[in-house]
C-alpha cells in the first residue's frame, strides 16, 4: 500500500504527494482547533490514522503548503485517506528534540534521545549522578508539544462525497519547571552550572493520552542573575501518577562540586502541573581564593552537600 505523504498548512502553501491516484481514497476533512492554545506557532502539524482493528498507522505530515484555509483560531485542510475505521491523534512536528517511535496505536509514542549529565556545560565528565538514581536513564528534555488523540473512532466510507470531519483541539501537554535558587556564596563570574532532575517520564503515549515510559533524568543548564542567584527552566514530558518517586534537582558546578534538594514536595503540590515554579535557597561555593576551581586532568568530584529546603 502506497504511504501518502500530503503536505498542508496554514496559508499560501504547497502540496507534496506521494500517489498520484487517489480513486481508491476518500477525502477527510481536518480541523485544527487552537483554541486551547492561541500562541502556539507550530512547523508543522503530525496526523497519524491508526487501523482501529489494529496494525500500522499512516502518517501525514502537514506542512506550509496545500489547500488550507484559516479562520479565527482554526485551520483546516482535506487528506485523502483509503475507507476503513481509524483511531485518529495529531502533535506538532519539526521540533527541535522530540522524536517519534512506533506505527501502531498503541505503540507510538513521543520520546527524545539519550543525553549525559553535564551536556549543558559542554562537558563529557562522568559525574555522579543523583543518590538512588543511577539505573534512570539520561534523556534529552522534550520540545514543547501540543498533542490531541481523536475522542471517537472515524469511519471513512468509500465514496467521494462529503468529507469526514475530524476536529482536533491541540493543547499544550509538556511541563515546564522554572528552577530558581538563591542565597548562593561566592558565585563568581565565570563559574558553570548546570542541573539535572530525576524521576521525570520519559514519553508521551496518544493511547494513554499521559506521560509514560520509564522513569529518567533530565539535565538542564543554569544561568547566574545578579550575584548570589542560578535561574534554570526544564521542559519534560511530566511524569507518572506515582506516589513512591521522588524527585530530585541535582546542581553541578565547574568546581566540581554538587549540591542535593529534594524537590518532591514543589513537584506534587503545584498548583499549575505544567507550569511548575521549583524555589530554592542557600548553596556556599569553595572560596575562588582557595584554590578550589576546576583543573585539568582533575577528575574526582567533591563530596555531595544535602541543602535542607525551608517552605
Amino acid at each position: 500500500m502506497w504511504l501518502i505523504c500530503l503536505s498542508a498548512m496554514f496559508s499560501s502553501c504547497r502540496q507534496r504527494e506521494l500517489c498520484y491516484d487517489h480513486s481508491h481514497y476518500s477525502p477527510v476533512s481536518v480541523v485544527f482547533d487552537w483554541s486551547r492554545c492561541p500562541d502556539a506557532e507550530p512547523a508543522t502539524m503530525v496526523v497519524w490514522f491508526f487501523p482501529a482493528e489494529g496494525g500500522a498507522g499512516r502518517r501525514y505530515e502537514i506542512i506550509p503548503g496545500g489547500d488550507t484555509s484559516r479562520g479565527g483560531s482554526e485551520f483546516n485542510t482535506v487528506l485523502k485517506v483509503a475507507p476503513g475505521s481509524y483511531r485518529v491523534i495529531c502533535h506538532n512536528g519539526e521540533t527541535e528534540n522530540n522524536l517519534e517511535d512506533g506505527d501502531t496505536f498503541f505503540s507510538y509514542r513521543i520520546h527524545t534521545g539519550d543525553d549525559v549529565l553535564l551536556s549543558p556545560m559542554n562537558r563529557s565528565d562522568n559525574a555522579p549522578c543523583p543518590d538512588g538514581c543511577d539505573t534512570q536513564p539520561v534523556k534529552t528534555e522534550a520540545s514543547t508539544l501540543y498533542a490531541h488523540t481523536y475522542p471517537s473512532v472515524v469511519s471513512v466510507a468509500a465514496s467521494a462525497g462529503t468529507p469526514v470531519e475530524v476536529r482536533f483541539a491541540p493543547e499544550e501537554v509538556t511541563c515546564v519547571w522554572n528552577v530558581t535558587i538563591t542565597g548562593i556564596e561566592n558565585l563568581v563570574p565565570g563559574v558553570e552550572a548546570s542541573g539535572v532532575v530525576t524521576g521525570a517520564a520519559e514519553c508521551w503515549s496518544h493511547a494513554d493520552e499521559a506521560a509514560s515510559g520509564e522513569d529518567v533524568m533530565v539535565p538542564f543548564p543554569l544561568s547566574q542573575y545578579g550575584g548570589d542567584c542560578l535561574k534554570g527552566k526544564v521542559t519534560l514530558f511530566g511524569v507518572k501518577e506515582r506516589d513512591d518517586m521522588p524527585h530530585k534537582l541535582r546542581v553541578y558546578t565547574s568546581y566540581k562540586y554538587y549540591y542535593d534538594f529534594d524537590i518532591t514536595d514543589q513537584v506534587r503540590n503545584a498548583p499549575d502541573s505544567h507550569h511548575i515554579e521549583i524555589m530554592l535557597h542557600g548553596i556556599k561555593l569553595p572560596d575562588p581564593q582557595g584554590g578550589n576551581g576546576m583543573s585539568p586532568g582533575v577528575s574526582d568530584w567533591g563530596d555531595t552537600e544535602d541543602v535542607e529546603i525551608k517552605m
